[in-house]
């Protein structure tokens, strides 16, 4: 699960039929994730996991989240190659009418050395509609377009590793669209990997003069805990079943406030 701010479209692009647009996009994002499921099938994967979220921000949060979705699908995939490393995700959420919004992320170490030093590359994007299908707003997250060089550390026995990049960054149609990111990833799993920990944290720069907000800095964390089931003496290997919990500490991105919402959550990994 990943938050994205969002731009409104100009009223003359809102006179689409709101169940139109709504049918639209899910016949998009279906198609989005048929393909990733494709894709995965091909060259050299390291790692592609299923992931279902029930959130409880809304219930935490009752005045500043009430429209936040509730459950959230998440496929992501992981691959190396000789020429540095691709990561990439698509979340979809969900609230009772189905399929609201969908973002997603796609990011390239580009490396031709041994150094951990490589060239990185990245795109965000991803849409979102306002109390659909009662409503036709359409709401677009801002593109975003990253690069810079990011330093990756390994430990030797490749259970921590810890990555971090100062990027450009370009979001699209907006008043001030140049900017930075301060992004950091890590992922540990100590001991024989019955329990391990992902994350990321990223501030940003990104003026917001919306009502309420006037705001010109956003934060987010999202750190995730897992237990995976197939590490217990009592569970099949190839059951490759993991339970945790997501994290996702904001300020300025889902509200003009700090919000720690957790999730329950499942995951499925692909071998």
């Amino acid at each position: 699960m990943r938050g994205r701010d969002v731009l409104f479209y100009p009223p003359h692009k809102l006179r689409y039929n709101a169940r139109l647009i709504i049918i639209t996009m899910k016949r998009r994002l279906l198609y989005s994730l048929l393909a990733i499921l494709l894709c995965t099938n091909a060259g050299p994967i390291n790692a592609q996991n299923l992931q279902f979220h029930y959130d409880l921000g809304r219930y935490l949060y009752p005045e500043a989240q009430k429209e936040r979705p509730t459950i959230t699908a998440t496929i992501e995939q992981q691959s190396i190659d000789r020429f540095g490393d691709t990561f990439y995700f698509v979340d979809m959420s969900f609230l009772q009418q189905g399929a609201v919004s969908a973002n997603w992320k796609f990011m390239r170490n580009l490396r031709f050395w041994q150094a951990p030093v490589a060239w990185h590359v990245r795109y965000d994007g991803g849409i979102r509609f306002v109390n659909a299908p009662q409503s036709n707003a359409a709401i677009s997250m801002n593109d975003a377009f990253m690069t810079s060089a990011s330093y990756t550390y390994l430990r030797g026995d490749r259970r921590l590793m810890l990555s971090a990049a100062l990027l450009y960054k370009y979001i699209h149609l907006t008043p001030q669209p140049h900017n930075f990111e301060l992004c950091t990833v890590w992922k540990y799993a100590p001991g024989d990997g019955l329990f391990s920990a992902t994350g990321f944290i990223s501030f940003w720069q990104q003026v917001d003069k919306r009502p309420g907000r006037n705001t010109r800095f956003k934060l987010m964390m999202q750190p995730q805990f897992w237990c995976n089931l197939n590490k217990l003496e009592a569970i099949p290997n190839d059951l490759n079943l993991s339970i945790g919990s997501e994290i996702r500490i904001s300020r300025n991105v889902d509200a003009p406030q700090w919000i720690v919402a957790p999730t329950l959550a499942l995951k499925w990994s692909f071998r």
